[in-house]
């Protein structure tokens, strides 16, 4: 053996260990993205039958039920957060209870910066059909956007964050006392899923491990929905759910306004 036949024995070689291992990695990578192929298609093909609403809900919320289950069909807790709201909905009589009120600072606030002392025409609003144009707002804002499935949450909070207007949830929650008055909405939404929603839900749901991230989450969208700080006015779910109510609450006066033209 020569002194080239001898350097390239000994020097080339460890290149040749280097281009196995980097052929190794490459070959990793591949197994990686055909496993995550196949997990993507194990999941599209799970099958997730749409739930039965009580019969008490409205067909205008079994339609928008069946929009948002397009989009969270993939996210068992997510469909069943939504469908327990609207059951929630039609049990605690939101139809009876006002879309505006004053029971703590701010829950008029931003009405006032809106429409100025006409906000309280809103009143005649009641707080189902505001909560279902919320809800149908958020969904068609997702739906334009393209990635609808990936602002599931933020469709999730529109729904609820108006809950502790209602007059039934406010007494379920609060009781009786003095303080039932006095709590701002937004707080009183937080408690409604805190203390009666979460607990049916992680009652529904079998496999209920991984939930405390999304009832977390959720439970800071609502409660944080009017954004007391720039951080939370540059949070972009909760500017989600803050467009949501604000174009519903256009249309509504402008609905108002019309009948009272006519």
């Amino acid at each position: 053996m020569n002194d080239t036949q001898e350097f390239k024995k000994t020097i080339l070689k460890p290149i040749k260990t280097i281009e196995q291992i980097v052929a190794s990695y490459m070959v990793a990578e591949i197994i990686i993205e055909i496993r995550n192929s196949l997990i993507e298609k194990n999941k599209n093909e799970i099958k997730f039958d749409i739930p039965i609403l009580s019969d008490k809900v409205s067909d205008r919320a079994k339609d928008l039920f069946e929009r948002a289950f397009e989009i969270m069909k993939f996210k068992p807790s997510y469909v069943y957060l939504v469908q327990l709201g609207l059951e929630d909905m039609f049990k605690y009589n939101f139809k009876d209870s006002p879309s505006v009120t004053t029971n703590g600072a701010g829950d008029t606030s931003h009405l006032q910066k809106m429409f100025a002392t006409r906000f309280t025409d809103l009143s005649k609003i009641n707080l189902e059909d505001h909560t279902l144009n919320v809800l149908e707002n958020a969904i068609d804002s997702a739906e334009r956007s393209g990635r609808a499935s990936s602002m599931s949450l933020s469709i999730i909070a529109a729904l609820f964050h108006d809950y502790g207007k209602s007059i039934e949830i406010r007494k379920a929650v609060l009781g009786e006392g003095i303080q039932r008055g006095n709590k701002a909405h937004a707080e009183v939404s937080f408690l409604y899923l805190q203390d009666l929603l979460f607990p049916k839900l992680y009652n529904t749901i079998e496999d209920s491990y991984n939930l405390s991230e999304t009832t977390e989450r959720l439970g800071f969208l609502v409660k944080n929905h009017h954004p007391a700080n720039k951080e939370m006015r540059e949070d972009l779910e909760i500017s989600f759910v803050v467009n949501a109510d604000h174009e519903a609450r256009r249309k509504e006066f402008i609905s108002l306004r019309n009948k009272r033209n006519n």
